[in-house]
């Protein structure tokens, strides 16, 4: 499944940056640059909830895309991103309130298709391929705060679990044109992979479990002209 899904995307991805050679070449395309930024709230699935409460991790995204008209009905829109995501736990110990959030940091290059129905609304789709650039356990209790990078302690726990390099997903969107430039939007990105490998990746009935990263953004961009 994830060849496939690699293939997939790599082919997403030839076939949208030859629109943009195109698109360069051509006097009736034409290709901007913008940047965006935004609020993440992410989570992760099939995560247990054994005697403690789950609530999202509220992170951020921001980077920059390129903006290739396609037609007067599609846009192709590759972008780079920096994004935040994972998981807050809270339990309580002794009478302590426990908080560990689940930290996992990716560069993530979404690669959409945007339809516009009307000049100014759109809606996206598209794969995404991301590289998890920061992985830890933070935990908070009593006044103090420690972090544990995620496979290192899987390791010194003798926890046989690896987090994955990489990350795919699914995204949809929607968006609105303000004007000159600006423009707001909103997605919801469906992990497709497995944050989690390993013997030890069962739950409490020892079945196989399926974390996966989903992440609900809203956020602020401008295209430059």
């Amino acid at each position: 499944m994830k060849k496939k899904f690699l293939f997939g995307t790599l082919l997403f991805c030839c076939i949208g940056f030859a629109q943009v050679k195109s698109a360069t070449s051509s006097g009736s395309k034409v290709v901007k640059f913008g940047l965006k930024a935004g609020i993440n709230s992410a989570r992760l699935t099939d995560f247990e909830n054994a005697g403690y409460t789950l609530t999202s991790r509220i992170g951020f995204n921001i980077g920059g895309y390129l903006n290739v008209n396609l037609n007067d009905k599609f846009v192709f829109q590759p972008e780079l991103l920096y994004t935040t995501q994972g998981i807050v736990q809270n339990q309580v110990v002794s009478g302590t309130n426990i908080e560990i959030t689940y930290k996992l940091d990716y560069i993530a290059v979404p690669l959409m298709i945007k339809f516009y129905p009307t000049p100014k609304f759109n809606i996206e789709f598209g794969p995404q391929l991301a590289f998890i650039v920061n992985k830890e356990f933070q935990g908070k209790g009593n006044g103090q705060t420690v972090n544990f990078e995620m496979d290192s302690f899987f390791q010194q726990n003798n926890i046989r679990l690896k987090t994955n390099t990489l990350d795919f997903a699914l995204n949809l969107g929607l968006g609105y044109e303000i004007a000159k430039g600006l423009n707001l939007n909103g997605r919801y990105s469906i992990g497709t992979t497995k944050v989690f490998e390993g013997a030890d990746n069962v739950d409490s009935n020892g079945n196989q479990s399926s974390v996966r990263n989903m992440v609900l953004s809203f956020g602020l961009g401008y295209t430059f002209k």
